[in-house]
């Protein structure tokens, strides 16, 4: 039987935002090619919004034991 251990992350989104997903998409391309990296497969995401504007993702990853 396949055993998976988890991890969460939280990116902030900085610099220039684009309108539709509200940050750039090279700052979360490198971050989840970062974790991928490690054999980190990103599972699930949510975005922590105030008043219609993203202030965080947080990024939920797994991996084989």
């Amino acid at each position: 039987m396949k055993q998976f251990e988890y991890k969460t992350t939280e990116f902030e989104p900085r610099g220039k935002w684009l309108k539709i997903i509200g940050m750039e998409t090279s700052e979360l391309e490198d971050k989840l090619n970062e974790m991928g990296k490690d054999a980190w497969e990103l599972i699930d995401s949510i975005d922590y919004a105030v008043e219609g504007f993203t202030q965080k993702v947080i990024l939920f990853f797994k991996r084989e034991k």
